[in-house]
């Protein structure tokens, strides 16, 4: 019995030493000061899909959604199709003594948050909306548009 309870001490050590993360993309909307809609959507590599609504959603609360084993390979495909990977990680206010990628700078918009954790890499692009005028701006709205779209959010958080 000694040897049993060893055995699996060991066994259960060794796989929390060497974890490996899921390979997972998400998409969040951040709310503004009225009422723009406010979610965030995980799309695991294995189908699982989870939605949170926090405001101004069809429907709010957090959810397992239907698994759809192909979406997350899809949204892969979509990333690699728009070369994800080359826009810059910050679309918004710069700090100060940064140069802001933003011609123009309005207020009381939301943020659209799209990150990518696939082997072992994180890519993160957040998208202040009140950021107008920047390289590639058409580009990464129609992408957040498609992913919308190809994720089927519309039922969940409205249009």
């Amino acid at each position: 019995m000694k040897y049993v309870i060893f055995l699996l001490s060991f066994i259960s050590t060794g796989l929390l030493a060497n974890p490996s993360p899921a390979d997972v993309f998400s998409m969040e909307t951040t709310a503004c000061f009225g009422t723009c809609p406010a979610y965030r959507v995980n799309v695991f590599s294995d189908g699982v899909i989870v939605y949170s609504g926090e405001a101004h959603t069809e429907l709010e609360g957090t959810y397992r959604l239907p698994d759809n084993p192909e979406l997350f390979q899809r949204i892969l495909r979509l990333l690699d199709e728009n070369s994800f990977y080359k826009f810059r990680d910050d679309y918004g206010w710069a700090g100060e003594g940064e140069e802001s990628p933003c011609s123009e700078e309005w207020t009381d918009h939301p943020s659209t948050v799209l990150s990518l954790q696939f082997a072992g890499n994180i890519k993160t692009v957040h998208h202040y909306h009140g950021c107008k005028g920047f390289d590639r701006e058409q580009e990464l709205e129609a992408l957040e548009k498609t992913l919308f779209e190809l994720i089927g959010l519309s039922g969940y958080v409205g249009t």
